[in-house]
């Protein structure tokens, strides 16, 4: 039972630390304006089952739809994965091609554990040309299923540092994309020369965009994103009602943006 016990903590354990290793390469993304979504971690290494891959445990980040589509163009799936075997790839699998991930890989090299900037920079080879990014031929770092102690403590060097707020690494994702992407709308709000446009709404249109606006104020880890949110939707609204000219009245998320920068 002992035996057992230790196991199941070294697989709780690998994925953790995945996990942050995730977060850090998600996070160099995310600083690069990418479109990050979400981040996944596999920490059983003992599973014959991944067998058929050729690997154990496993991690990636992941991107929205519109982004994958513009990888991707004629439909399917692209992502980048990393395999505890080989290090990170890029797949694109269209929709209908009947290919496998490893059918459709493209290896990065430059070891097991590249810094996040390396890894920016590969998916930035991938959006000029996916064909010649990386390689077609897989590297093998390390055996499966094999010393999984070591590579946990080469994850280790990932993990959230002393007195983060934010330990978990799903928890550290979470804020991070939330900051990215509320940078994003300061930075946008309170650009320079900015032009009014007039672009039309049906208002079913507006009020979707405003109960968005809405959930976001509700889920967002940040008391910063909510508010933006919630200003934001009542500018929109606001301006609905009172017409055009009143663009320029109706700037609540513009003024709490400029405090923020």
């Amino acid at each position: 039972m002992p035996y057992k016990e230790d196991r199941s903590q070294l697989r709780e354990d690998l994925e953790s630390a995945i996990g942050h290793y995730m977060v850090a390469v998600a996070g160099q993304l995310l600083d690069e304006g990418l479109p990050v979504a979400s981040i996944s971690s596999y920490g059983a290494y003992d599973d014959r089952s991944q067998d058929a891959f050729g690997g154990d445990v496993e991690g990636s980040v992941e991107f929205t739809q519109a982004f994958r589509r513009r990888l991707v163009s004629d439909g399917g799936d692209a992502g980048l994965l990393w395999c505890g075997v080989s290090g990170w790839c890029f797949f694109r699998i269209p929709e209908g091609s009947g290919r496998t991930l490893l059918e459709s890989a493209r290896w990065m090299g430059d070891g097991l554990l590249p810094e996040p900037r390396r890894v920016a920079a590969f998916l930035s080879e991938v959006q000029l040309d996916a064909n010649s990014a990386g390689s077609e031929e897989r590297p093998f770092y390390r055996v499966p299923h094999k010393e999984p102690r070591v590579l946990l403590g080469r994850l280790q060097a990932f993990e959230a540092p002393a007195g983060a707020d934010e330990t978990w690494y799903d928890s550290r994702f979470s804020s991070l994309r939330t900051d990215a992407y509320q940078q994003r709308a300061v930075s946008a709000l309170t650009a320079d020369k900015q032009e009014l446009v007039d672009v039309a709404f049906h208002t079913g249109e507006l009020q979707a965009l405003m109960g968005f606006l809405e959930y976001v104020e509700g889920v967002a880890p940040r008391g910063e994103a909510r508010e933006l949110a919630r200003r934001l939707a009542s500018d929109l609204g606001m301006r609905a009602r009172d017409g055009r000219e009143s663009c320029h009245e109706h700037r609540e998320a513009f003024t709490y943006a400029v405090e923020r920068r």
